[in-house]
């Protein structure tokens, strides 16, 4: 494992050095270093030598400890956080289940052995002693991360080829190609990443890449967002547009500006609205990354006006095509489907899924499911997903766009529409909308209808918050499912 040697490497030559930062607890490379071997001694004789350890773990420190041990002891690892995630995990037929015994007693998979711990960043270690060396194991096991569950059930792929150090080393040169657009990682880099779980490619790649290049990893609970901006030393956070609405919505004088930290957005494209909030109370240094679980990253944009909102530059190194329903590359300046050639070492499909392998993957292709136009100068803007394609009255209608600029004339955190029946309606869009603010019925008027053209009858509706994945994206199957239930407030207040 690269990054076991890199941890080790560090915590050999400068023990005392940060390494973790968690909840504002800060852990250094020599104690990060001795939890881990002692997790793995804890372990060795209590687990299976191989197969999938399937591991409860909402604490983002204790997941990373036990996912460095067990992997050095030949397992593949996989986290968990939510009953929902249970049912694609348990069907791999994990060999071993573990929770720590500060998680709530609750779900469990069926028929597999359950093994009980106390937090691994409590066992005891004698820092007296000489630094425990770097374990020999016959082979490293792979991490195993999930996708979004935004198409109504997660997918799973099997994370071997990244995070070598042929894989760091591609990635750290795709940074540096950026030049002054992107402050680049080094052993002083404090890199955030907030409440973002073992289980989602950023919150598993962005440590490890940290910590490969000597720098430390900050973790931060979804409660207290903006205390991860405190930290004096921070030098990058990696955060979601859904991360960015919410930091936009803490009232003024709660976020502190930070004009040096580089903010690096994943998972979805950014407003102009919240980019304007999220450069004047936090950050002017903004790239915003193309990527997905399955095929890594493929486009980037450095944000310095609103163009660069729209157009992404595609990574030299990756191939991008848009096509049409038949396959065929299609010209540049018009609309279809992207597709992103995967990198040697990638996953080719989903584990146990292969109706959606057979979906999104084909012959060396990852289809992500967006819309896209390329402009013929290394550039891509995105239009919305082929899965944000409403039905209604017979005509179909990408909701992405509307969504987006609803969300920018409203400068509130979330917009999700969907065609259906009410209760005794006909088919018509319902609009939901998630605000901390007070929308006005006139604002919210004018904002449909320069948007919804054609849809004089849309119904607005004001929720708490929206459901979504830990990357913020939108769980338009669960809306769909609850939404319609009697009792949806007005949208205005």
């Amino acid at each position: 494992m690269y990054l076991l040697a890199c941890l080790h490497e560090t915590a050999s030559a400068q023990p005392d050095k940060l390494a973790v930062v968690n909840n504002g607890v800060a852990l250094s490379y020599g104690r990060f270093w001795r939890l881990i071997c002692a997790c793995r001694d804890h372990l060795a004789s209590r687990v299976p030598k191989e197969g999938l350890a399937l591991i409860r773990a909402s604490d983002r420190l204790e997941g990373w400890i036990l996912v460095n041990a067990l992997r050095s002891l030949g397992l593949d690892t996989a986290v968990i956080v939510a009953a929902d995630q249970l049912p694609l995990l348990e069907s791999l037929g994990p060999a071993v289940f573990i929770t720590l015994a500060t998680e709530p007693a609750g779900f469990a998979p069926k028929r597999v052995p359950h093994l009980r711990l106390l937090a691994p960043s409590t066992l005891p270690i004698d820092e007296t002693q000489p630094l425990p060396p770097m374990p020999q194991p016959e082979h490293a096991g792979a991490h195993v991360l999930l996708t979004s569950g935004t198409t109504g059930r997660y997918k799973a792929v099997k994370s071997e080829g990244s995070g070598t150090e042929s894989d760091v080393a591609r990635r750290r040169a795709s940074y540096v190609d950026l030049g002054e657009d992107f402050r680049q990682l080094g052993p002083d880099s404090v890199v955030s990443v907030l409440d973002l779980g073992l289980w989602t490619a950023a919150g598993n790649s962005w440590p490890r890449f940290a910590w490969c290049s000597g720098g430390a990893a900050l973790f931060q609970a979804t409660s207290q967002l903006a205390g991860a901006f405190d930290w004096p030393a921070l030098t990058h956070s990696v955060v979601t547009p859904w991360h960015l609405s919410k930091l936009a919505a803490a009232p003024e004088g709660a976020l502190r500006h930070r004009p040096d930290v580089q903010l690096v957005v994943v998972s979805g494209a950014v407003t102009p609205w919240l980019a304007r909030q999220t450069m004047q109370r936090l950050s002017s240094r903004m790239l915003i990354n193309l990527s997905s679980t399955e095929a890594g990253g493929w486009a980037r944009t450095a944000v310095r006006s609103e163009e660069d909102l729209r157009w992404y530059r595609l990574d030299p190194k990756a191939t991008v095509e848009v096509i049409d329903d038949a396959g065929n590359p299609l010209p540049d300046g018009e609309l279809g489907r992207v597709r992103v050639k995967l990198r040697p070492n990638r996953a080719t499909g989903y584990l146990a899924d292969p109706e959606n392998t057979a979906t999104f993957f084909g012959d060396g292709w990852f289809y992500p499911g967006d819309l896209g136009v390329l402009d013929g100068k290394g550039r891509l803007a995105l239009h919305g997903r082929t899965t944000d394609v409403i039905n209604i009255g017979g005509d179909k209608h990408a909701v992405g766009p509307w969504e987006a600029a609803i969300q920018e004339k409203l400068g509130c955190e979330g917009v999700c529409i969907l065609a259906g029946h009410g209760p005794g309606e006909a088919e018509q869009l319902h609009v939901f909308i998630e605000s901390s603010r007070t929308i006005t019925r006139k604002a919210l008027d004018d904002a449909l209808r320069s948007t919804l053209r054609g849809f004089p009858e849309a119904q607005a509706h004001r929720i708490d918050a929206l459901p979504r994945t830990e990357l913020g994206k939108l769980r338009r199957v669960e809306l769909a499912r609850r939404l319609f239930e009697a009792g949806a407030p007005a949208a205005e207040s």
